[in-house]
């Protein structure tokens, strides 16, 4: 879905994926902070223009409570670039992550929780998502972002690669990737090599994507 933002007049593009069916939903919008609602409650209905913040339009119930942070917004020479979103608390470690994905050509956005993370990946479509192990729980099981991604439709899954770190992992541990339901494990000692096991894991997701693709076509699937 496209949406327009009453404020700024900016053009949001929102997978319909991340748009949950029959009710209203608000955030705020990454460029100005101006609040977009999104009613989806009728068959057809568009978006409708709010200003300031005031009480949610009437059935908004199960809505998101709170708008999710702005982006920071895009520099000159960052048009064009993927999004990357990096949840990792250690500010050495996020910024050496940062600083990683800039050179592999990405624009890396630090949300300020993990509910800010959560918020972010329902309304905007990130490339790349780097989290660290911890990260918004006590640990990696039971990590809202695992859970979140677990949830995630295969058609806006497929289209973000994902990796995680920890110190309790093997980089490259397939095995431990699947287990997370993401394309890249990486242990925290290797983040210096991060921009290199990037660029190896995604050249792997994308030769089995092409693989899987080229098999449902020969079945008729695709």
């Amino acid at each position: 879905m496209t949406v327009t933002c009453p404020t700024c007049k900016a053009t949001l593009t929102i997978p319909d994926e991340k748009l949950p069916k029959g009710k209203a939903v608000s955030a705020a919008c990454p460029h100005c902070k101006g609040k977009i609602v999104i009613d989806l409650t009728t068959p057809g209905s568009a978006p409708a223009p709010v200003g300031g913040a005031g009480p949610a339009p009437d059935g908004a119930a199960g809505s998101a409570s709170a708008p999710a942070a702005p982006e920071t917004p895009t520099s000159y020479g960052e048009h064009g670039h993927p999004l990357a979103l990096v949840c990792v608390d250690d500010p050495t470690e996020r910024e050496q992550v940062m600083a990683a994905l800039r050179a592999q050509g990405y624009a890396p956005r630090a949300p300020t929780s993990a509910a800010d993370a959560l918020q972010r990946l329902r309304f905007m479509a990130y490339a790349l998502l780097v989290l660290r192990d911890g990260y918004g729980s006590a640990g990696g099981d039971g990590n809202p972002l695992l859970d979140h991604l677990a949830e995630m439709g295969m058609a806006a899954r497929r289209l973000m690669h994902v990796v995680f770190v920890s110190p309790a992992v093997r980089s490259h541990d397939t095995a431990a990737a699947f287990a997370k339901s993401v394309n890249l494990v990486l242990h925290v000692n290797d983040l210096a090599h991060l921009g290199e096991a990037l660029k190896r894991s995604r050249e792997e997701t994308e030769q089995t994507q092409r693989v899987l693709l080229e098999s449902l076509r020969a079945l008729g699937k695709a």
